[in-house]
């Protein structure tokens, strides 16, 4: 299983916006995606911002290459999640998952 983190920043003022476009375009095409085995959103206010932290898991790495192509790394934010973000990370880290406890 491979878990693969993100995270992006917005204004407090845009973050209920943000949250709805995750649930309206982000958390369905995760739920839809071959191999997909999950996706936790978190937020975290910090004064005038917000961040937000993707944690997706990946049955495998193929699975998830079927989902962002060929560079596990590689981040393409849509024309309109940029519309809501005051910065992004430009990559993504994927993790290896070696021991998961319930």
């Amino acid at each position: 299983m491979i878990a693969r983190i993100w995270q992006g920043v917005t204004s407090t003022r845009m973050a209920g916006r943000y949250l709805e476009y995750l649930h309206r375009r982000v958390i369905p095409a995760y739920q839809e995606a071959t191999g997909s085995a999950g996706l936790i959103v978190l937020r975290e206010p910090r004064g005038e911002l917000v961040h937000f932290l993707l944690l997706s898991f990946w049955r495998s790495e193929d699975s998830l290459a079927s989902f962002v192509g060929a560079d596990l790394e590689v981040m393409k934010p849509t024309t309109e999640e940029k519309s809501f973000l005051i910065a992004f990370e430009s990559t993504a880290r994927n993790y290896k998952v070696v021991c998961k406890v319930k």
